[in-house]
């Protein structure tokens, strides 16, 4: 008898002494039929009061247990035993009818929702499945709407109670659930579960998450939810929507064999739009939270399923990559012997796709590094371009393109490990190098011909007048009395990062703005963006001029006196110390800036302009290998601090350097000319080479205001060492300058949001859409062109006008309309999607919020004008613009955009 007989559990207990609750019995004992067996606390307590389970296989054990009665509130006695062998003495004692009670788990299951009535047929009215669902439900569940159970109400607790939201189950959502460590509880409960119970479960989840239900809910039955995301991964190497110029050939036979094993191994056979929306949902979760030990297991599925002739379909599978770079490889080398640059492009949109490439940041694999900048530089060959004329001209096609070359040539030289990649990178290199060296000559000689006196007009910044060109008119008070108004004086840090050429100013700038987008550059039409060092470009040269205000030579005890004369000149005396080098920078104790630095950089009255020199550029070339060094604000030591001090008291931050460097390439020794005291240039004992020009003048602070600087880059004359500066390339003598304010600047300095841009051959358009460099130099400082719509080309990205939104689109429209006109949002598509139409991403936005904030990925693709065959692909540079800081304005569902309007619009400070 006792194995027909239910086991009880604690819901059930507690549903039959509140039953006789209701019924106004206050305490007494229940006679329960049911299996002698409790595992649990043998006292509970319901509704505050105390209840004893007792388990009784015999009668004289029922008598036994009666006597609790009297120390506690109720008494609940398991028994095998049945009515007909219970004596009446005993029968009346017991609460309620005097006999064995039943545990009946539907009173119980519709008591625990605070229902009366249950959907027909709730799971199949069976009560071994009724009886499990009890026990599986977690403490605290929510009401049934309408005081009626349904299966929904009741699947929907069960997932709580296996840490998954019911309101959100989505494939998406499903997938990132079940890589993390609360599908434990779902695999301790199967374990126990009802099998009636776990089959309508597994229906209603099929349900709940459409195309892809039949496939999840296959692994889920078959594998556990664990191999939810690892074999999806696996199943989306079929989806031929996948399949681009990196999948092979054969790839027919390869999708036929893994579906085959797929529909053996879970016993459904997919179709193809399930196994799409199952491994889109994979695939989505992977790039989110994707971790070593789901992409080994995925790995390990791609062999058992024999998938491995397709792994170059995955955006996530670590193998992929390689087999992109590879056929990256092949399509540059055939470019670069002058086949169409197109299908470069579109093998490295394909391993740009891959999440491990990292393909936009300072921290790819080697290989993807050399491979964006292998490809940077064949779109620059591609173009045609006319040495500028003037000095002015050669700055600004310095600054704003030349300088990008010189970066991506440092990390092209890095070099490959894929032979493919090592040949055409190495012709790349040796092409751009020419015509680079080519620049230099001519730069020279113009060096030679206008910079080695100060300029009769404001044709060109040299670099001791920075102070006062630059600075001076940045610290002019908001009242009209300037320097009568100390309160209103607008206050100024100004960062020398010692040997910081343009293409490292690029690199910190595009790191500050990526990581905060708040920090803007600012630009004017009188401060220029470079300047030029005075020669030879040395730090005992150029950093005293520079500090000082003059022409002169010196170390820190000249520049010292000689900043806080300049200050005392224009009116801006400091009562803090006003200028810091390395050693007085470095804080005790932890700290990031030692305290008088702080003190200072905080004292926005009575020191208006603070100074600080940062080493850290300039000590590499002696101490480390700069070479492929992708310069981030986290890499130049108290940048980071200085800028965040700054930014609480409202400073603008002026980021220079003093000169720039040339790297060593380890391809030549050094040339034995004349006197050799310094790596860079010379005194005038022998005649100039070809590789070297002869500069005189007042600029020129060497002996006899004259010198023999060397040109080529690769030409030394001492010892080798990681760089060096002293010479006439155009990397050593341009000074970059940047303006910086976290937030609105103060309005009376007129300051407009712009500055130094990434070329358009960097992102993804061949150099000769932006045209020849310009061949005549403005008399005025040069102010960097506003970048204009730029032409088709291959790349995923270059994207057509956008569609017109659907009839509904128009709700929002006006704050939509400013969302598209603010500062951050003009700043991360800049950095984010610099080759997306602004108006098709407004378009999205408009269309989601108008649908109640929920857009199917395939209507974003087509709204933003996308070709790929990968539904989807253009959502996470969506999530990359509107997500900053870590607030989520914008997420992916599995298939679906969803867009929180508010939160959207107060992330960017627009009114609704």
């Amino acid at each position: 008898m006792t194995s027909s007989l239910p086991v009880a559990d604690r819901a059930g207990i507690r549903a039959l002494v509140r039953q006789l609750k209701a019924k106004e019995y206050a305490r007494g004992a229940i006679a329960v039929a049911a299996r002698p067996e409790w595992s649990g606390d043998p006292t509970l307590t319901v509704d505050g009061q105390s209840v004893r389970v007792r388990t009784a296989p015999s009668v004289l054990a029922i008598r036994d247990a009666l006597l609790d009665r009297h120390e506690v509130d109720w008494v609940v006695i398991l028994t095998d035993r049945p009515a007909t062998e219970i004596p009446v003495g005993v029968q009346d004692h017991l609460t309620g009818r005097h006999t064995l009670s039943h545990l009946d788990p539907w009173p119980a299951l519709r008591e625990a929702f605070n229902a009366t009535s249950q959907e027909f047929s709730l799971l199949g009215n069976k009560n071994d499945a009724a009886r499990s669902a009890l026990r599986s439900l977690p403490d605290v569940v929510q009401p049934a709407p309408g005081g009626v159970l349904t299966s929904d109400h009741l699947f929907g607790a069960l997932t709580r109670g296996f840490g998954l939201e019911a309101d959100s189950v989505s494939p998406h959502r499903v997938a990132l659930w079940s890589i993390s460590s609360t599908p434990l509880r779902f695999e301790s409960w199967r374990e126990s579960a009802d099998p009636v119970l776990l089959e309508q479960f597994n229906a209603w989840l099929s349900g709940r998450l459409g195309d892809a239900g039949r496939a999840m809910t296959a692994v889920w039955r078959t594998r556990g939810p664990s191999d939810l995301v690892p074999l999806g991964l696996v199943a989306a190497l079929t989806d031929d929507t996948h399949a681009g110029p990196h999948s092979p050939g054969a790839a027919r036979d390869s999708v036929v064999v893994v579906r085959t094993l797929l529909a053996q191994a879970l016993g459904v056979e997919l179709t193809e739009r399930e196994i799409r929306a199952w491994g889109t949902a994979a695939t989505l979760a992977a790039q989110e939270s994707g971790t070593a030990s789901l992409l080994r297991r995925a790995t390990d599925l791609v062999a058992e399923f024999r998938a491995a002739p397709l792994v170059g379909r995955s955006d996530v599978l670590p193998d992929a990559l390689p087999h992109r770079l590879a056929h990256f490889a092949v399509a540059l080398d055939s470019a670069v012997e002058g086949g169409p640059l197109a299908d470069a492009e579109d093998s490295w949109e394909a391993v740009r796709a891959h999440s491990s490439a990292l393909a936009d940041g300072p921290d790819a694999p080697q290989d993807v590094r050399v491979a964006r900048s292998a490809l940077r530089l064949l779109r620059w060959t591609r173009g045609e371009f006319e040495s500028p004329v003037g000095l002015s001209a050669w700055l600004h096609a310095y600054r704003t393109a030349i300088s990008w070359v010189d970066a991506a040539i440092d990390e092209a030289f890095v070099g490959a490990e894929d032979p493919a990649l090592q040949s055409a990178n190495g012709r790349i290199l040796a092409t751009v190098r020419a015509r680079r060296g080519k620049y230099d000559r001519e730069f020279a000689r113009e060096l030679a011909a206008s910079a080695t006196h100060a300029p009769s007009d404001d044709a060109f910044l040299p670099i001791e007048n920075l102070l006062d060109r630059v600075v001076v008119p940045l610290t002019q008070a908001a009242s009209s009395t300037f320097g009568d108004d100390r309160q209103n004086r607008s206050p100024v840090l100004v960062i020398v990062a010692d040997g910081m050429g343009s293409a490292a100013a690029n690199e910190i700038v595009t790191d500050l703005t990526r990581r905060s987008p708040q920090w803007q550059q600012f630009t004017r039409d009188d401060l220029p963006t470079s300047a030029v060092a005075v020669l030879p470009t040395v730090t005992r040269f150029s950093r005293c001029s520079l500090l000082t205000g003059a022409l002169t030579a010196g170390d820190q005890t000249k520049e010292k006196p000689g900043f806080a004369s300049w200050l005392e000149r224009n009116g801006l005396p400091a009562k803090q110390t006003p200028l810091f080098h390395k050693a007085q920078i470095d804080a005790l104790a932890g700290g990031s800036l030692a305290p008088e630095v702080r003190e200072s950089i905080n004292d926005t009255v009575d020191t208006p302009v603070v100074a600080c020199v940062l080493n850290t550029i300039d000590d590499a070339l002696d101490k480390s290998d700069p070479i492929g060094t992708v310069w981030t604000v986290s890499h130049v030591r108290h940048l980071e601090a200085l800028l965040a001090a700054a930014a609480t008291v409202g400073r603008t931050v002026v980021l220079v350097s003093d000169h720039g460097h040339v790297v060593e390439r380890s391809e030549a020794p050094s040339v034995q000319r004349g006197t050799r005291t310094s790596s860079r240039h010379r005194p005038v004992d022998e005649a100039a080479e070809a590789y070297e020009v002869l500069v005189s003048g007042p600029r020129v602070l060497a002996a006899g205001n004259e010198e023999i600087l060397a040109v080529d880059e690769q030409v030394r004359y001492t010892g080798k060492k990681a760089g060096y500066h002293g010479g006439a390339s155009l990397a050593e003598v341009t000074i970059p300058v940047t303006i910086l304010v976290k937030g609105a600047p103060p309005a009376h300095l007129d300051l407009t949001p712009g500055g130094i841009e990434a070329p358009q051959f960097w992102n993804g358009s061949p150099a000769s859409s932006i045209g020849p460099i310009p061949i005549a130099a403005p008399k005025a400082p040069i102010k960097p062109a506003r970048r204009k719509a730029e032409p088709k080309g291959d790349g995923l990205f270059d994207l057509p006008d956008a569609p017109s939104a659907s009839p509904s689109a128009p709700v929002h429209d006006s704050a939509v309309a400013a969302l598209e006109e603010s500062d951050l949002f003009r700043s991360q598509m800049r950095l984010f999607a610099p080759r997306m139409k602004a108006a098709a991403v407004g378009s999205v936005i408009r269309e989601a919020i108008s649908l109640g904030g929920v857009l199917p990925l395939t209507r974003v693709d087509a709204l933003l004008g996308s070709t790929s065959a990968r539904v989807g692909r253009t959502a996470p540079t969506l999530l990359q613009v509107f997500n900053v800081d870590g607030v989520e304005a914008v997420s992916v569902n599995g298939t679906e955009l969803v867009v929180a309007a508010d939160v959207l619009f107060e992330q960017f400070g627009v009114r609704r």
